[in-house]
């Protein structure tokens, strides 16, 4: 086959899929499923079994042979977030490595979340209809669920709950051995959960209706989107009847009424009671089931980034940041003038730094939330940042690079790696470079506006033989910021070896 066509394998909690797409036309010519679970016991904070990973390495093997009779030379094998959590992950991803010659790439939320936007954006005919007014994508996941809420077309905020339906189907098996209404009680877990979860979001969004465009809910989807489509709208009555069907029926009956096999009828009442209590809290009174999940966001994301989409959705990423500054209260001035000096010096030293458009995003990022920490301490607030973002799931980033900007938020103000070895050291090596290239930019940005007054309204940058010549325009005494700028400016010597100058201009002479 030509160079257009690209193999997408997922490895999940309960199975493991294949997708063989023309990158160029969209069009699918392969999706092989296999129901081999390797990871299912994993919420009850077992190891992966390792009698599964025969049958996973039959799986793979077969895939590839279907890759292989298909011409197929450009392929990539990913890992869902869920499964990463595995006691033993690494153990069973070098095993399947061994003897399939597979990398597995470890996915995380963030990314499973941003790349099943992508499709959504990409397949869905009515989607910029849907997102026009308030929408949310709300994306099942075996162990967690997603929410992306949007209004007037654009991304305004993205969620993680740690409730999905395998994690809810292991607590109904429990109830069943130990409750006498197991329905009933499951149904107040799901409840109490979903409550908690939803009253730390902003009020705006805690009360807005919104239209519901619904992923990941596999046996419902195979129930009500025909096989010619890929999506089916409910409204919220007609779902209601369809939970009411389903909580009181049998898995027999379910089995039969909605075409399910034995494996996965025992998924159909965890995701209907989540998905009735989410269309509550979101005040849907429709729902758009949609048969894309993150193995359909992969190989949409490969089109884009081979080039043969126009779209691309970065601004995502950041209105995500976005959202979690104003969740921790970031002083939104400062930010934005950090952010704006911090893309301006980046861009005008690239003949030093040679870093990449990709580095360049992670900079905007880190300056969006490098001050995070704030909300818990003022007081070495950096450190704060640092363990803050390193339990964010923060979308369309992976845990690696999530891990770059939590360190670069660590060192953007008064610490340094040379202060902080221990730590430093800590990351991989490949990456530290990055790190305090980054670092080194954000720490000049935000030394300009150290006294948070934005007294500065622009700067020029000019690059000598040794020196790095910042000349700011402002009418205002600049004592205090002269002399953050000197302290922070010794960490980007030592990085770039060029000494940092800054000159002032009249703005008004």
């Amino acid at each position: 086959m030509a160079d257009d066509y690209f193999g997408a394998i997922l490895v999940n909690v309960s199975s493991m899929e294949l997708s063989i797409v023309n990158l160029k036309t969209g069009t699918q010519v392969e999706r092989v499923k296999s129901t081999v679970a390797i990871g299912e016991n994993i919420y009850n904070h077992e190891e992966i079994d390792f009698e599964t990973v025969a049958d996973a390495v039959e799986a793979l093997r077969g895939f590839l042979q279907v890759i292989k009779d298909d011409g197929v030379t450009n392929y990539r094998i990913w890992g869902s977030q869920a499964l990463s959590t595995a006691p033993n992950a690494e153990f069973i991803r070098d095993q399947l490595f061994v003897r399939t010659g597979l990398h597995i790439e470890w996915l995380s939320l963030g990314e499973e979340s941003f790349v099943r936007n992508e499709a959504i954006a990409l397949h869905l005919d009515n989607y910029v209809d849907l997102v026009q007014d308030h929408a949310a994508i709300i994306g099942l996941n075996s162990g967690s669920t997603t929410l992306s809420f949007f209004g007037n077309g654009s991304l305004v905020a993205s969620h993680n709950m740690k409730l999905g339906p395998i994690r809810i189907k292991e607590v109904l098996q429990n109830l069943r051995a130990t409750a006498p209404n197991p329905v009933d009680v499951l149904d107040d877990y799901i409840n109490s959960k979903v409550d908690d979860f939803y009253r730390f979001l902003p009020h705006d969004l805690r009360t807005s209706s919104n239209q519901v465009i619904l992923i990941g809910a596999a046996p419902i989807n195979n129930y009500f989107i025909p096989n010619d489509k890929i999506s089916h709208t409910l409204s919220r009555k007609q779902f209601t009847k369809f939970t009411n069907e389903v909580a009181g029926a049998s898995n027999q009956y379910l089995m039969e009424r909605l075409h399910l096999t034995e494996e996965n009828v025992e998924l159909v009442l965890p995701e209907v009671l989540l998905i009735q209590k989410l269309l509550t809290v979101v005040h849907a009174d429709k729902l758009h089931l949609v048969n894309l999940n993150v193995l359909d966001g992969l190989t949409t994301n490969q089109a884009i980034e081979a080039g043969y989409h126009k779209y691309h959705f970065e601004n995502q990423i950041l209105a995500a940041a976005d959202d979690l500054a104003h969740r921790y209260r970031v002083e939104p001035h400062h930010m934005a003038l950090v952010r704006k000096f911090s893309l301006h010096l980046f861009d005008q030293l690239r003949t030093l730094h040679h870093l990449t458009a990709r580095d360049r995003l992670l900079l905007q990022v880190a300056a969006i939330v490098h001050d995070i920490g704030g909300f818990i301490d003022t007081h070495e607030h950096y450190l704060h940042s640092d363990y803050v973002l390193k339990q964010s799931e923060m979308l369309g980033l992976s845990a690696e690079e999530t891990q770059i900007i939590a360190a670069v938020s660590r060192y953007h103000s008064t610490r340094t790696p040379a202060e902080d070895l221990a730590h430093f050291r800590l990351l991989d090596p490949e990456k530290r470079l990055t790190v305090a290239k980054l670092s080194a930019i954000l720490r000049l940005a935000d030394a300009l506006d150290d006294a948070h007054q934005q007294t500065i309204q622009r700067i020029s940058v000019s690059v000598r033989t040794n020196k790095v010549i910042i000349t700011v325009f402002s009418d205002d005494e600049l004592s205090l910021i002269r002399w953050a700028f000197n302290y922070k400016a010794q960490f980007f010597t030592d990085v770039f070896g060029l000494q940092p100058v800054l000159k002032q201009r009249r703005l008004h002479k």
